[in-house]
């Protein structure tokens, strides 16, 4: 395949996810760095509309969502796998639900007004509400959790990871699989972006220890490329067929 050309920025959780899964496969990439929110011109150029973080691309090829980007990075190189063949099913279905519910509760805690005047104590008092105004226009009419209510639930769903990093040095074994990824970027945010909330993570050592295992993973080999130089490389390559779902 072509180069792996990833579109992020640094505090953004999905894209660590990803940033983690291309270290793990020691797959080299490129990395554009885009705006945390709109207007993103030539995001929206490459993706048709898609204005959500991050995206891969491969060429002329553009891939939207960390869960089929996850399938394209294993068909590029299977070897390590996310998906363990006797855990494939347990481990897509932990996934979707740390995608989903562990992450908007992990959120729903992160920013919270404590959180947030850390996130944004160096920027000007309108970034905040520009911030907060992108991402309401982003997901529409989804309920969030309330502080209080995300509090509960992410200390909850920590117990939950820390059962089963308390067995394995990782959540389905002694490798990481897909669940590992989708389990830690909510953690890193509140690890990485919001330290002065870490302190929720002290009651489950062996979530932070685990925590520590994915980060010495670390993002491997990443050169840097500019959003124009991609949308040039986007322009000039011919779309491949699609990469079929593992």
């Amino acid at each position: 395949m072509n180069d792996l050309i990833l579109h992020h920025y640094a505090s953004s959780p999905f894209s660590e996810k990803i940033r983690l899964v291309l270290g793990h496969k020691k797959l080299p990439w490129k990395s554009v760095l885009v705006p945390p929110i709109m207007p993103k011109p030539d995001v929206l150029a490459l993706t048709g509309g898609y204005r959500k973080t991050p995206v891969l691309q491969v060429g002329a090829d553009i891939y939207c969502d960390t869960t089929l980007i996850c399938d394209v990075l294993e068909h590029v190189r299977p070897d390590p796998t996310l998906y363990p063949p006797h855990l494939k099913g347990a481990c897509r279905i932990f996934a979707q639900w740390a995608d989903t519910a562990l992450f908007w509760a992990a959120m729903g805690y992160n920013l919270q007004p404590r959180g947030a005047a850390h996130v944004f104590a160096k920027a000007p008092p309108e970034a905040a509400k520009a911030f907060s105004d992108d991402r309401k226009a982003m997901s529409g009419t989804m309920v969030r959790l309330r502080p209080g209510d995300a509090t509960s639930a992410y200390r909850s769903y920590l117990r939950r990871i820390a059962n089963m990093a308390d067995e394995h040095d990782f959540l389905f074994g002694m490798e990481p699989c897909v669940a590992d990824f989708a389990a830690y970027h909510g953690i890193w945010y509140t690890r990485a972006q919001v330290p002065v909330l870490a302190d929720i993570l002290n009651a489950t050592p062996s979530v932070g220890e685990w925590a520590n295992r994915m980060e010495a993973i670390g993002h491997g080999a990443m050169t840097r490329l500019t959003s124009a130089d991609a949308v040039t490389i986007a322009k000039g390559r011919i779309p491949r067929r699609p990469v079929p779902t593992c």
